[in-house]
């Protein structure tokens, strides 16, 4: 679970976030100065979607080249089963 949290729904709410943390900035300061301050109807909501789709995209391409589950390429998966009462976790085994 944490990985699906790190590998996908982490790059996607980053962009928002650190948005959403210099919009708060920018509207203190225009406060703070007297100006008309900013408001999130003007958000770049569409370009925001994008680069965290864009990153999520990146992390889980990332994952696939370096991030290598145990086994070759063309080793033989053997799920995980139950001998004498204890689970034996999935794992790959060479053809013969």
């Amino acid at each position: 679970m944490l990985r699906v949290a790190l590998l996908v729904a982490l790059p996607i709410l980053a962009p928002t976030l650190l948005y959403l943390l210099w919009f708060q900035l920018a509207r203190r300061r225009a406060v703070a100065a007297g100006a008309t301050p900013p408001t999130l109807g003007e958000a770049p909501w569409v370009f925001l979607a994008g680069i965290g789709v864009g990153l999520a995209v990146l992390a889980l391409g990332a994952s696939m080249l370096f991030f290598e589950e145990n086994g070759a390429p063309g080793d033989r998966y053997v799920p995980p089963h139950v001998i004498d009462g204890r689970v034996v976790p999935g794992h790959s085994d060479h053809k013969p």
